[in-house]
């Protein structure tokens, strides 16, 4: 399944789920003159299910204390308010804030607002995929929403995506990150090397070739050494590796090769980690 479909089928999960039993009610209404047209009504409807937005005139679609109180209820109901409400930033702002994903139905120029992205992606990663390309490709941007919600870096524009640049940026902020660059980058050495150096334990997400690779295995047990544990057989009865992993984590000797856990001197740093550990 496509990012984009997984997007969609939790999305309509979102939207059953806000809606609930209201829906019947929204409904309901849908034959009554008295609320397609009668705002005090409207008003009544949407602050119990913004859904009844759906129902009501066009002209109330188009009010903008009608169209607040609706997506202060439920974000999506943007999607049933006119095109200029669709355009006004605290219209969307309150949407988003309600229900990100409500960002699919703001205007282009404010799926191009940095701001309103911002909140909306902060709160649910899949958001980002309905901000402007101009966005998506945004640099900046991706790194600053990455660190905060790596989720979001789902959605960077392809010209990132395929960026070792960018993805050398990345993981220098964050190095768990590197789980969501493609799987190129996860058999590139200095990538591999600097989200070591932020998260050893991504040593996992590398290929095979990497995990074989003594300054990059090094990098990883150094910052944690129960990285230990993904790095190749031959690097788990490398000494100098050991050692590096054992003074960080005492606990990561349990993944050196056996023949260490007997040895005089990984058993001698395995005390000192543990006396450091302790402030002895």
């Amino acid at each position: 399944m496509t990012h984009r479909m997984e997007a969609k089928s939790r999305k309509a999960e979102d939207e059953v789920t806000a809606c609930g039993d209201g829906m019947s009610e929204a409904a309901s209404f849908e034959d009554e003159d008295q609320l397609q047209n009668d705002k005090e009504e409207a008003l009544r409807a949407v602050q119990k299910n913004g859904y009844a937005l759906g129902f009501v005139s066009r002209q109330l679609q188009n009010d903008r204390e009608v169209v607040l109180a609706a997506v202060q209820q439920n974000g999506l109901a943007l999607e049933k308010a006119s095109d200029a409400l669709r355009n006004d930033k605290e219209v969307v702002l309150a949407a988003v804030k309600r229900s990100p994903l409500s960002l699919e139905f703001a205007s282009q120029e404010m799926q191009n607002e940095r701001d309103l992205v911002v909140v909306a992606s902060l709160k649910d990663g899949r958001a980002l995929q309905f901000a402007s390309e101009e966005l998506r490709r945004n640099s900046e941007l991706l790194i600053d929403l990455g660190a905060r919600h790596a989720e979001c870096l789902k959605w960077a524009a392809q010209e990132l995506m395929y960026s070792k640049r960018f993805w050398v940026q990345m993981v220098k902020r964050d190095g768990r990150a590197l789980r969501y660059a493609p799987s190129v980058f996860h058999k590139d050495r200095d990538v591999a090397i600097f989200a070591m150096r932020k998260y050893g334990l991504m040593l996992s997400c590398l290929s095979e070739e990497l995990r074989d690779d003594e300054r990059v295995v090094k990098a990883a047990v150094a910052q944690q050494g129960a990285a230990l544990q993904f790095a190749s057989l031959r690097l788990r009865r490398t000494k100098e590796i050991v050692m590096e992993a054992v003074l960080q984590n005492a606990a990561s000797l349990r993944y050196a090769a056996p023949e260490y856990r007997t040895d005089p001197e990984a058993m001698a740093a395995h005390g000192f980690s543990e006396d450091r550990a302790k402030g002895r």
